[in-house]
């Protein structure tokens, strides 16, 4: 029985070359499947990376859009060795007069002296935490060290932390530090521990004026700001006029709040740099080869121009906030349209502007960035035109391969119908040739016998 590495002996033609012919070409289609598969793809690919390119610029917009993100105010101290200074966008323009009245500290406290190898008995100890009781720390040893009372303190995380420091005569204490600053975070401690050699309870807070010994009380930072007093748990005061402030030291400081125009300039080239990337990638992807008769993934793209479009529209179109302000239009910030399609900052025309009015160059700014962000949001949105178009090629694709799925059932149909009748035609050949060589041979017999 012929196979189909056979195929053709019987008849002496080379079936096997035409069966593959014919199944070459009944494959046609699935091959022409293919190219559009990786087309869509592409496509799809390119369209991904076009969404993240949205994103970057819709970010960029939205720093332009928040006052909070443009952060176009800054503060300086004049004497940074006092106080730090930084402004929010609340701020106010002007010059202010601090001074630092007392810093913020954490309790700290010292446990009488206790000679080496002292013990305590099994008790409790008790911390009130900001006029809080906090858990109770109960040791059940009959004889624990001041290091193990130190240990079990700083194991239970009431809010204080334990420290056993030995002295120069070999006397040890515990030194007791509140974890918070302010005034409202100090504590207190009873305890039923009893040491041994009869000296004094652990709870025994020494008071003597002892030298050296470094004792804090839990208080507030205070400070005035042009006369008027604020206080902080902590050496940081927030949001003080806008500002945030930083006490270093007892002193006074001027602090100056003014336009940062380096702010404003950087989030401008940013929101450049960023609507620049999306019409890069879709003009670079965009054109047309007349020799070959092909275009590039977005030739002819109708999402892909549709995008450009509606990113024309934030730029050309006015904001209704911007109805009666003095600057109107991104040209008069100094970002202008090139002939490429892209935009370019003019740092020097951004710049006298902001000398001119910072407030009114703020306020296009934040008008434009919500314009964009608008236009952006409504691209990338699960029914806008980016993710549409995603859809509908992933739906292609998907549609592509159940066609070829079938194609390929077809084809394997089709290859064995053709190589049952090759073989067919294989077995009637030799079978007639076969037949020819009886014929022939009897037929010389017979000549040759008369």
């Amino acid at each position: 029985m012929a196979t189909s590495s056979s195929l053709g002996i019987g008849t002496g033609i080379d079936l096997n070359t035409m069966l593959t012919s014919i199944i070459n070409a009944e494959r046609a289609p699935i091959t022409a499947l293919d190219t559009k598969i990786s087309a869509a793809n592409n496509k799809i690919s390119l369209y991904g990376t076009l969404k993240s390119k949205l994103d970057a610029l819709q970010t960029a917009a939205d720093t332009l859009q928040y006052p909070s993100r443009l952060s176009a105010l800054s503060a300086a101290s004049g004497d940074t060795t006092v106080l730090g200074a930084s402004a929010d966008y609340t701020a106010s323009i002007g010059s202010y007069a601090a001074e630092v009245t007392q810093l913020a500290s954490a309790q700290k406290s010292f446990t009488t002296a206790y000679t080496t190898g002292t013990t305590f008995g099994p008790g409790d100890l008790n911390f009130t935490v900001g006029g809080v009781a906090a858990a109770t720390i109960s040791l059940t040893s009959a004889s624990s060290s001041l290091q193990d009372v130190s240990d079990a303190i700083n194991s239970a995380k009431v809010g204080v932390t334990s420290t056993v420091i030995t002295d120069s005569t070999g006397k040890q204490r515990m030194v007791l530090t509140g974890d918070k600053s302010g005034a409202s975070n100090d504590f207190s401690l009873t305890s039923s521990l009893t040491a041994s050699g009869g000296q004094d309870s652990i709870a025994a807070f020494d008071t003597i004026a002892t030298p050296g010994l470094n004792r804090t009380i839990a208080q507030d930072a205070t400070m005035t700001i042009d006369g008027i007093e604020v206080n902080s748990s902590t050496n940081t005061f927030s949001n003080v006029a806008g500002l945030t402030l930083t006490a270093v030291k007892l002193g006074t400081s001027n602090v100056t709040v003014q336009n940062d125009s380096s702010k404003i300039t950087t989030a401008a080239q940013a929101f450049v740099d960023a609507y620049n990337a999306v019409v890069s990638l879709i003009k670079s992807n965009s054109s047309y080869d007349v020799t070959t008769k092909t275009g590039q993934a977005f030739s002819g793209d109708a999402t892909a121009s549709s995008v450009l479009n509606s990113l024309g529209s934030a730029r050309t179109t006015v904001p209704s906030e911007l109805a009666s302000a003095n600057l109107t239009t991104l040209s008069a910030l100094g970002i202008s349209i090139q002939t490429s399609g892209q935009l370019k900052l003019d740092t020097t025309v951004l710049s006298s502007a902001i000398s001119t009015s910072a407030t009114d160059v703020v306020q296009a700014l934040n008008a434009y960035g919500k314009s964009f962000s608008t236009a952006a949001t409504d691209l990338l949105a699960g029914n806008g035109a980016v993710s549409n178009r995603i859809n509908s090629l992933t739906s292609s694709v998907s549609r592509f391969k159940d066609n070829q799925a079938a194609l390929e059932v077809r084809v394997s149909l089709v290859e064995k119908r053709y190589r049952l009748q090759f073989t067919a035609l294989d077995k009637l050949v030799s079978s007639m040739q076969t037949t020819s060589s009886y014929l022939t041979q009897q037929l010389t017999i017979l000549q040759n016998s008369s």
